[in-house]
C-alpha cells in the first residue's frame, strides 16, 4: 500500500507528492519506505521524532530552513544515519537536488 507523504508518522504539517509506504507502526516506532524523485521537494514540515534513515538508493537532500538557510544531508547507500527531531515550531523543506531518485527506509523513534 503506497501513500502520499502526508502520513502522520512522518510529517506534522505540510503536503507533498513524495511517495511513502508505511511498513510498520505502533506507539513506539514508525517504519516506512520513502522514494524521492530527482528535484522533488518535501514541502514545509517538522520532523517530530528522532529517526534512523537507511538509504537503499543513496544521495543528498538539501534541507531548507524556514529562515532560508540550507544544509546538505547525505544518505550514503546502506549506511544508517541518525537524525534528531526538530525543535517545536522549527519547520523546513527538503529537496532532492540530484539527478537520481533516493529510496530510504525511515525508522522514527516515537519514545
Amino acid at each position: 500500500m503506497k501513500r502520499i507523504l502526508a502520513a502522520a508518522c512522518l510529517l506534522t504539517c505540510g503536503a507533498s507528492a513524495v511517495e511513502a509506504e508505511v511498513q510498520f507502526e505502533n506507539d513506539q516506532i514508525c517504519t516506512m519506505k520513502v522514494k524521492i524523485k530527482p528535484h522533488e521537494t518535501i514541502d514545509l514540515h517538522r520532523d517530530e521524532y528522532p529517526q534512523i534513515v537507511v538509504a537503499l538508493k543513496g544521495g543528498t537532500i538539501t534541507r531548507i530552513e524556514a529562515d532560508g538557510t540550507t544544509t546538505d544531508v547525505e544518505f550514503p547507500k546502506g549506511v544508517s544515519v541518525y537524525r534528531e527531531a526538530d525543535r517545536p515550531g522549527e519547520l523546513h523543506r527538503s529537496i532532492n537536488n540530484g539527478c537520481k531518485p533516493l529510496e530510504l527506509i525511515v525508522i522514527q523513534l516515537k519514545q
